[in-house]
């Protein structure tokens, strides 16, 4: 699996220390919790002999269950320490590799930019060409030879860095992936895994200008309003035919407006406030977003598109955990419900909240599950703009093709 790579300042600047602790703690944890794992197996030894019954058997049953738990995590915390320095390990390799392909560029002189890319300017030529007893012109063809190769190794390496970080995630997911969820933690869990590291190429306009004309060519007065995307998010657009990105953009249409019919956002005068974001509207709309979009393009690209889409450098941990969730909560109805329509879409999305799936943010500014909170009840937007960034994985970068 591929992601965006890091760019030059964010690779010069990894730093494995916290990462390390991390897992030293994993390795002390280990320790803390076999001792309570002891103790309970002792009391559940000697409890026969002083607490008999029905109640004696089921708290007895209830023992052995926190015992299996227990075990679950002992085994994570003891796999995760060796786990942490075989990635830490990997992760320094790749930062040494990048770091160094981008010295020896900027020591001879060359200019990297964040992405890799790699230039020189006028000057340098001038310098070269009195340095070797060259011409200008021989001089610019042996840079333009060390230009290209040295765009593709830090190019290169930067790639491997990215794919190394993403490596390393899944790693510590598949070590505590057997490890019991502890009830009423499903929704903290959530906050701080549905998270995406934001998008360092910053933000653009979509459509474009040729969409916008194509359009109006066979709809003339077309109303085809730009929005901001990250620029991960128009290149995969752009890469679209012009008539599979106008589906796409009927697509989004018709998810905001289904969601503000579907759930009208009323002040407390039964009148039209207009606010569709932190709340069931909000909710919905990613759903049945990601649904429409998976339906037409397929789950792999419309994973990566809406993932890509929720890379803003100001999207908050509460929003973009809320919108993660539901916009893979969307896709899986899609995908486990082939070719059964829009009004179907809608209903299974509902079913599911109804069964107690689905986030929302509350009036307290915390994650929430649909059913679990009133409709029309007014979001705290004030303060979730006020939350933090959390760090996330790495933007996926696998280029799909759409179905």
């Amino acid at each position: 699996m591929s992601s965006l790579p890091p760019t030059k300042s964010e690779i010069r600047q990894w730093n494995f220390d916290s990462l390390t602790e991390q897992g030293n703690e994993w390795g002390r944890g280990a320790g803390a919790v076999t001792t309570e794992y002891g103790t309970i197996n002792q009391q559940l030894a000697d409890s026969p002999g002083f607490w008999r019954g029905g109640a004696g058997d089921a708290m007895r049953v209830k023992s052995e269950e926190a015992k299996t738990s227990l075990s679950k995590v002992v085994t994570a915390f003891e796999n995760a320490q060796p786990a942490v320095a075989q990635i830490v390990h990997l992760l320094g390799f790749a930062k040494t590799s990048a770091v160094n392909a981008i010295k020896t560029a900027e020591e001879e002189r060359y200019s990297v930019a964040e992405d890799g890319a790699v230039s020189y300017s006028s000057d340098v030529v001038s310098w070269l060409a009195a340095e070797k007893g060259n011409s200008l012109e021989v001089a610019k063809a042996a840079l333009d030879q060390g230009q290209r190769q040295h765009e593709d190794a830090i190019k290169k390496a930067l790639r491997e860095a990215g794919d190394a970080a993403t490596s390393a995630g899944e790693a510590i997911v598949k070590v505590f992936a057997d490890v019991p969820i502890p009830l009423g933690a499903d929704l903290e869990m959530i906050l701080n895994t549905y998270q995406v590291n934001p998008d360092q190429q910053k933000m653009t306009k979509w459509p474009s200008e040729e969409l916008i004309s194509w359009v109006n060519r066979f709809k003339p007065g077309s109303d085809i309003a730009q929005k901001d995307v990250t620029v991960s998010e128009a290149e995969m657009l752009n890469n679209l035919s012009l008539m599979d990105q106008y589906k796409f953009y009927q697509i989004s249409d018709d998810a905001s407006e289904t969601a503000e019919r579907l759930f009208p956002d009323k002040n407390v005068d039964n009148q039209e406030d207009g606010n569709f974001q932190d709340n069931h509207a909000d909710a919905f709309r990613h759903a049945y977003w990601n649904a429409r979009l998976t339906e037409e393009f397929g789950p792999e690209w419309t994973e990566e598109y809406t993932t890509k889409h929720e890379g803003r450098e100001d999207n908050r941990m509460g929003r973009e955990a809320m919108d993660l969730y539901n916009n893979e909560l969307g896709r899986k109805i899609a995908t486990e419900n082939p070719g059964i329509g829009s009004a179907a879409l809608q209903n299974k999305i509902i079913e599911s909240w109804n069964n107690g799936d689905g986030v929302v943010i509350d009036q307290n500014g915390n994650l929430a599950r649909p059913k679990m909170t009133t409709l029309g009840y007014e979001p705290p937007t004030e303060l979730i703009d006020q939350q933090q960034s959390l760090p996330g994985s790495m933007i996926p970068d696998n280029k799909p093709s759409p179905k």
